[in-house]
């Protein structure tokens, strides 16, 4: 039985996200558009990784 990666990819998805509030935290709580597409793209990302647990 092949072991699950999803634990992995939460972490991952979980580390990226602390990064972009961080960040936002550091530009007076407003990201670049980039940043903050990426941002709801992780968000959108976790959501389903816990859909999928």
């Amino acid at each position: 039985m092949p072991l699950s990666r999803m634990p992995v990819v939460k972490l991952h998805l979980t580390a990226a996200a602390a990064s972009l509030h961080a960040e936002a935290m550091e530009c007076g709580g407003q990201l670049p558009a980039n940043a903050e597409r990426v941002a709801h793209l992780v968000d959108d990302a976790l959501r389903g990784a816990s859909r999928e647990s």
